[in-house]
């Protein structure tokens, strides 16, 4: 018995280090306190405007009318400090040992400083956030010290490494209601000619989804001209990779709808396409522009470009700012940290959306 009762006592604290270490209390919570129950708050949402409808209200330049964005994904990737603080984060940090990561260390810090230098202009965080699995741990000691001071003007949304944990629980417990209702990962905001539309590559997008359903009600119901949406994955870039069936289904729904821009993360390059139909064909006189710009943290070596690859930068971190106007917009891509403009452009809302609309 004394055998037992010494063996219980020595297995009972590394069962509740195991605990604390695999984010099982911490799911428990997110599950039980009701964060995922998207009732109340979109009852919330017809009583006041969303976050993210206020962080774009305010962005709005009061004397031209023109809304700047940056857009860029796949973002903090700090290196471990080795011991005990890396091994068992959770734990260490309840003891007072340092973080288990480096933030400085991450090349998104450079990418961070360049978003920082336009203090009010909206963020759009296209996935991948943090590496390598959206833990909690991870955006409470990679991202968030990397990120301080941006929090309130992003409009994020989630990627395949958040949901690495289940039900990407560490990105919708940093969020918030930043992330949207509930815990679905997809949000609408507006703001004169333009709907801004976040959506989720990581779950369900075929017709009969929730997120379909949801995206069909709203894009027949919005009286605007021009449309940019933004999600994690994209369906037609030069370097294709698996699980993209949400990202085609939504590239093509957006697209039949007229919209202007696709903004897309997951790969480590900047890539603009041609104007793009549904199935992601060249449409140049209806089609709806590609950017992936996966450029936030992370590069990854030269691929070959395709007929429909208007422009491809390899080897740079960086961001796209964006200048929305009435009938149009105006982007750069800009090279992190000193801002240099690597690709530039403009172009007018897309025509298929103005001819829907006039039917």
């Amino acid at each position: 018995m004394r055998k037992i009762g010494w063996v219980a006592a020595l297995l009972l604290p590394m069962a509740l280090v195991a605990t604390l270490e695999g984010d099982w209390i911490g799911y428990a919570g997110f599950l039980l306190s009701g964060a995922n129950a998207a009732p109340a708050q979109q009852q919330a949402s017809l009583q006041t405007l969303s976050p993210q409808q206020q962080t774009i209200e305010k962005a709005v330049d009061p004397d031209t009318g023109a809304l700047t964005l940056l857009a860029f994904g796949d973002i903090a990737n700090c290196p471990e400090r080795p011991g005990l603080a890396s091994a068992v984060p959770v734990t260490a940090d309840l003891i007072g040992l340092a973080s288990p990561f480096d933030p400085t260390a991450s090349l998104a810090a450079d990418t961070v400083a360049l978003a920082r230098r336009s203090p009010d202009a909206p963020i759009l965080a296209l996935g991948d956030l943090v590496y390598s699995s959206g833990k909690p741990v991870e955006f409470e000691e990679c991202f968030d010290p990397l990120w301080s001071g941006l929090h309130a003007r992003t409009l994020p949304t989630p990627g395949n490494h958040e949901y690495n944990s289940p039900d990407a629980f560490g990105y919708f417990r940093y969020w918030g209601d930043r992330a949207g209702p509930g815990d679905r990962g997809y949000y609408a905001a507006r703001e004169g000619n333009w709907l801004i539309l976040s959506l989720n590559s990581e779950v369900s997008a075929a017709p009969n989804s929730e997120q379909a359903q949801w995206l069909d009600t709203t894009l027949k119901d919005a009286p605007e001209a021009c449309i940019l949406a933004f999600f994690h994955k994209p369906a037609y870039s030069l370097k294709r990779r698996h699980d993209r069936d949400s990202a085609v289904a939504l590239f093509d729904r957006l697209a039949s709808a007229g919209a202007t821009l696709v903004l897309n993360g997951h790969n480590h390059f900047y890539e603009r396409t041609v104007p793009l139909a549904p199935g992601g064909g060249a449409d140049p006189e209806n089609g709806t522009i590609g950017f992936t710009i996966g450029t936030g943290g992370e590069i990854s070596a030269a691929s070959a470009p395709k007929p429909t690859t208007a422009a491809a930068i390899f080897g740079h971190i960086g961001l796209l700012r964006l200048e929305l106007g009435t009938n149009g917009v105006r982007w750069w891509y800009e090279d992190a940290p000193d801002g240099e403009v690597l690709d530039s452009g403009a172009a007018p809302c897309n025509p298929r959306r103005r001819a829907m609309l006039s039917q």
